[in-house]
């Protein structure tokens, strides 16, 4: 149950509404029932629940500290808690296993997949960073560009699945895996948005912001990109090369609609198009 309140928690993220009495958004409510529920589920331990208080007074304080270097310094930690909680590095969290070394193609290494309660609340806390708080009905109506921003999803998907191909680390490979539905939701709120809410609304975002000019659209996408293909070095140079072109991709499209949105589902519809079409994770 920790898992799917976690889950919702997220999807509230995007939601520019607010509990009725006490004016908070939804999606806090929803992080505290999700917390709760995997302390007595044994999903998180009292070590996790301090650590995520912790972690909520580090967020409060990144959107309202007024001084200005104190505020740098918060947002400097709650960076680094966030990849922290990302990277599993902090105690006081049980993650569950769904999927545990399966074969998925005849080729392939073999893959484990994990509902990771601790990368889940390091998204939707970076979400709530993101937003400033809770999403604004005003943001959806801004920078607006359907054409450009399909284009750009396409381009993605073609560069870094035919790199992966040309430097021999997938092949076609048409599947549908028992575990399939759970890898999509798994994918998409536990691992997409982590993993964007922090290379692309966060580090480019601030990154953006700092240099404030012309080079930000140079050195911002560009570093995002670096950062998140050394991130995959487990997987090998081709991969990280692989994973920079990808994030290339998402890093730009994140910088011409400003939307953390279209950067998530881009992600996810790159990590779907491999896992159901070519061989997954890659080739042993």
């Amino acid at each position: 149950m920790a898992f799917y309140l976690l889950g919702l928690s997220i999807l509230l993220a995007f939601f520019p509404c607010k509990t009725p009495i006490i004016q908070i958004p939804l999606w806090c409510l929803a992080c505290f029932t999700a917390v709760i529920s995997g302390y007595l589920d044994k999903v998180v331990d009292i070590q996790g629940v301090l650590i995520v208080l912790v972690y909520s007074g580090i967020l409060f304080g990144s959107l309202t500290l007024q001084q200005i270097w104190l505020r740098r310094v918060t947002v400097c930690l709650f960076g680094a808690v966030s990849l922290a909680l990302a990277m599993h590095l902090l105690p006081g969290f049980y993650n569950s296993a769904v999927v545990v070394e399966q074969t998925v193609s005849a080729d392939a290494i073999p893959f484990s997949l994990y509902a990771n309660f601790d990368k889940g609340l390091a998204g939707l806390f970076l979400l709530g960073y993101f937003f400033s708080g809770q999403a604004r009905v005003d943001y959806f109506y801004n920078q607006q560009k359907p054409k450009e921003t399909l284009v750009l999803v396409i381009f993605t998907l073609f560069f870094a699945l035919g790199l992966a191909l040309l430097l021999g680390l997938i092949q076609l490979d048409f599947k549908v895996p028992s575990f399939w539905l759970s890898f999509l939701a798994i994918n998409l709120l536990f691992t997409c948005v982590a993993e964007e809410a922090f290379f692309r609304g966060f580090l480019q975002r601030e990154l953006s912001n700092w240099l404030e000019g012309r080079f930000s659209l140079l050195i911002a996408p560009i570093f995002s990109a670096l950062i998140f293909g050394l991130a995959h070095i487990a997987g090998g140079v081709e991969y990280v090369f692989v994973a920079g072109v990808a994030g290339l991709g998402y890093g730009y499209l994140f910088h011409r609609t400003k939307r953390i949105e279209w950067s998530i589902l881009c992600h996810f519809a790159l990590n779907i198009t491999h896992f159901f079409l070519f061989t997954y994770p890659m080739i042993a």
